[in-house]
């Protein structure tokens, strides 16, 4: 879709805005937020947009900030592809998120712009011939549902239930190692003692970057994605968005490492690439404590460690995906539920 268009239906559905190229008012506006999701980062919307370029399609970010009475009041992260001849509203290539809005907006304005966010939607999917569109609320530290799941819902919308793990950073750091899984706790004990931790984030040097790419390829036995987006990341860190968590053994020798991203209320697992030939060894038992330590450093409220997969769901979850999710489990005080709402169109 050409940028005109767009506007163009975005003045036929009662939307005014600007797209996110205007970065200081982009983070102006996320600054105002009552709760920063790490996926409305700029820098994060930058990677999932070069990630998903990296494998492919044509991809065309109209990520937007949303106006009323001549003042920015929302952040909306969305995207269009066209991928093996299939058309997709994403927010950079996952499920369609909601425009998220400043801490002092009334509930109406939240109202009216979310109905106008909604007949943008229609218009683009009339414009466009999208037969399918999946959205997910997103996360703000509370269980309520939320006015863009309820209007999902008057359309028609299939909600599907799945689980998500966070460590609730409001916790003495005592208590919340007192809930890691009863096997872990000495793990992380012996591993602190067995390797030479490091946290660097702003000061971080090319060459320690590139050490680690390099160790995510060895473990990974291939290259995963494209170096573009590898040097997003590292720009991250040289802005103090993230932060690497490094282990090395004796000789010096990088054996892991994990990158962890992090807002100002908020901390995502986000790549970590450990020694194959060190699994029976604590490498991410002692790399996750790390990086709880250094979020409630950071004074983080949530870290979202990743999805929770259980073998009933549909589709059926991979063994792979199984065990990660299990491991990952380990480490959260909560699982919490989480909605994929699914439009058939």
């Amino acid at each position: 879709m050409k940028v005109h268009r767009f506007f163009e239906l975005c003045d036929l559905s009662g939307l005014n805005l600007t797209l996110r190229q205007d970065s200081t008012i982009w983070e102006e506006v996320y600054a105002r937020l009552s709760y920063q999701p790490v996926a409305y980062l700029s820098s994060v919307i930058d990677y999932q947009l070069k990630y998903q370029q990296g494998h492919g399609g044509e991809w065309d970010d109209f990520s937007c900030i949303i106006y009323a009475d001549n003042k920015p009041i929302a952040l909306w992260p969305i995207s269009i592809s066209k991928k093996d001849g299939e058309v997709n509203l994403s927010s950079q290539g996952k499920r369609l998120l909601p425009p998220i809005f400043v801490k002092d907006c009334s509930r109406k304005i939240v109202k009216v712009i979310t109905a106008s966010a909604l007949k943008l939607i229609d218009k683009i999917i009339d414009e466009l011939s999208i037969g399918r569109l999946s959205t997910a609320p997103a996360f703000d530290g509370s269980q309520k549902l939320s006015y863009w799941h309820k209007a999902f819902m008057l359309r028609g919308a299939k909600c599907f239930v799945e689980h998500d793990l966070y460590v609730d950073l409001s916790f003495p750091i005592e208590k919340i190692k007192r809930l890691f899984r009863k096997s872990y706790k000495s793990l992380v004990v012996s591993g602190e003692h067995l390797w030479d931790i490091e946290v660097v984030s702003n000061s971080i040097d090319i060459e320690l970057w590139e050490e680690f790419r390099s160790l995510h390829f060895q473990v990974a036995g291939r290259i995963t994605r494209s170096k573009e987006s590898w040097d997003l990341q590292y720009h991250s860190l040289k802005n103090d968005e993230s932060f690497l968590v490094v282990l090395r053994d004796n000789a010096k020798r990088m054996v892991g490492g994990g990158l962890f991203i992090c807002s100002r209320d908020e901390g995502v697992y986000a790549v970590a690439a450990y020694d194959r030939a060190l699994f029976d060894k604590p490498l991410g038992h002692v790399g996750q404590f790390r990086a709880i330590q250094e979020m409630k450093r950071r004074e983080c409220r949530w870290y979202f460690i990743g999805r929770r997969f259980y073998p009933g769901e549909q589709p059926v979850p991979s063994n792979k995906e199984l065990s990660i999710s299990y491991f990952k489990e380990g480490f959260s005080t909560d699982n919490f539920a989480s909605f994929s709402l699914v439009q058939e169109l």
